[in-house]
C-alpha cells in the first residue's frame, strides 16, 4: 500500500504548531471558523495560556463556543467578533502563534469569505 506523503494543509500546519506552541503560551486563531483550530490551541496552551480567536460571524463565534465548552476548553479563549485585521487593537502581549484558515465558514453562507485586503492588513 503507498504512503501518503501529503496529508493536506491543515495537517500540516497542525503538526508544525505542535512542534512551537506550550503550556502558557499565547496564540490567536484569526478566523474561528467552527473551532477546531481554536480547540486545537487552547489544547496546546492549556489551561495557563491564552487564546484569541476572531471571526466576523456570529455563527462561527457560536459554534466555536459550543466546541470549546463541550471539551471543557473555554476558559483561556477569548472570542471576538471582529475582523482579523484588527487584532492590534484587542491584543497587546507577545503572541508565539498567529493562525488562518481562510476562505468561508463551512457550512454556513459561502458568500461571506475571508478577503485578502484583510488578511494582508491582519499580517500588517
Amino acid at each position: 500500500m503507498p504512503t501518503r506523503v501529503f496529508t493536506g494543509a491543515v495537517s500540516i500546519a497542525h503538526q508544525w504548531v505542535a512542534q512551537v506552541l506550550k503550556p502558557g503560551m499565547i496564540a490567536v486563531d484569526a478566523t474561528a471558523g467552527n473551532g477546531r483550530d481554536t480547540l486545537f490551541l487552547a489544547r496546546l496552551v492549556g489551561k495557563t495560556g491564552k487564546i484569541y480567536a476572531f471571526d466576523i460571524q456570529e455563527e462561527a463565534l457560536r459554534k466555536t463556543r459550543l466546541l470549546l465548552e463541550t471539551h471543557g476548553a473555554f476558559a483561556q479563549v477569548r472570542l471576538i467578533k471582529d475582523s482579523h485585521e484588527n487584532l492590534g487593537t484587542y491584543i497587546d502581549e507577545p503572541v508565539t502563534v498567529i493562525m488562518f484558515n481562510l476562505g468561508y465558514l463551512p457550512g454556513g453562507n459561502k458568500k461571506i469569505v475571508t478577503r485578502p485586503e484583510t488578511t494582508l492588513g491582519a499580517l500588517q
